[in-house]
């Protein structure tokens, strides 16, 4: 072999070598890239797994309680914007146009959250309560007591919806349910309802545009059998009343329980103050209140007792 072929061989040599080794490199990166790919591909199933167990935590409006009726106890309630967002939750979960909730109920739900199953219910219930028939047929065999004066709320499903004084009990029957309450327990008559009391009050023209007539305390409580005397906010006498086992109806300016008008009934009191029953809402009724700050803001008293 002459000095030029032994040239051309070495050259060939050379290049299949570089050959070999290039194709060496390749084969060695693809198997470093593997390990990274299944990983990036675990991660993201990890990932994945986490953002779906998370989610369960999450409040959710078509979450539903053992009672089948979906939980919205959750969601916060301070300002009407957040009232307004569960009752769209609620009514997109029942298949409810939340158009049919007036702003009233809106408002009703930002300030007393006590109320959340009373609005949320509003379009299943309104306008369905005033038949002649309905008051006698609400069960009270669960509330009523002749031992203690009952708990009675202006916006229990049984009767708040009930048309009362241009709106409905719910929102403007405090009065009703406050002497349903007195009446009850006095007259030992279970039938006298809140959705009842309503109906005595429109009858004989114990209504406001919007609430209740002082009357129906005096005039009204006088014609079911009940001894009333008015009175001026004066401890020692409401307290001595207390004492003999009377009930004490205040009407409530603006402050703790209202900014407008609200009834509310004292029916004792203790070194920890008055126990009171307030329509208006079961966590004021749970309160002990010192005199000294219901007094300012009682606008009438009336004793109720039977002779």
């Amino acid at each position: 072999m002459n000095q030029n072929g032994k040239t051309k061989l070495i050259i060939s040599g050379v290049l299949a070598v570089i050959l070999v080794t290039a194709t060496l490199i390749t084969l060695i990166a693809l198997r470093r890239e593997k390990p990274i790919e299944e990983t990036a591909v675990s991660l993201d199933y990890e990932i994945t797994l986490s953002a779906a167990s998370n989610a369960e935590n999450v409040p959710q409006a078509s979450a539903q309680t053992d009672s089948g009726m979906s939980d919205y106890s959750s969601y916060p309630l301070k300002t009407p914007s957040e009232c307004q967002a569960v009752i769209d939750a609620y009514a997109a979960d029942h298949g409810i146009d939340p158009l049919t909730y007036p702003i009233d109920m809106v408002n009703l739900l930002s300030t007393n959250p006590d109320t959340l199953d009373f609005v949320l219910h509003y379009p299943e219930y309104a306008g369905t309560q005033d038949g002649p028939e309905y008051p006698g047929s609400i069960d009270m065999s669960g509330d009523f007591t002749t031992v203690r004066v009952p708990e009675y709320y202006q916006f229990d499903i049984r009767w708040g919806y009930k048309t009362y004084a241009g709106g409905i009990v719910g929102l403007n029957g405090s009065g009703p349910t406050a002497l349903s309450m007195a009446a009850s327990y006095l007259l030992g008559n279970r039938d006298m309802n809140p959705a009842w009391m309503a109906s005595y009050a429109e009858n004989n023209n114990y209504t406001l545009e919007g609430g209740t007539n002082w009357t129906l305390m005096s005039d009204g409580a006088t014609g079911l059998g009940i001894d009333v005397t008015p009175i001026t906010a004066e401890q020692d006498r409401i307290e001595r009343n207390l004492d003999v086992g009377n009930l004490v109806m205040c009407l409530m300016g603006p402050g703790d329980f209202t900014t407008s008008a609200q009834y509310i009934l004292i029916v004792g009191y203790s070194d920890e103050g008055y126990e009171i029953r307030d329509p208006g809402s079961p966590s004021r009724t749970a309160l002990r209140w010192q005199y000294d700050r219901l007094a300012p803001q009682m606008d009438g008293c009336w004793i109720m007792r039977i002779l």
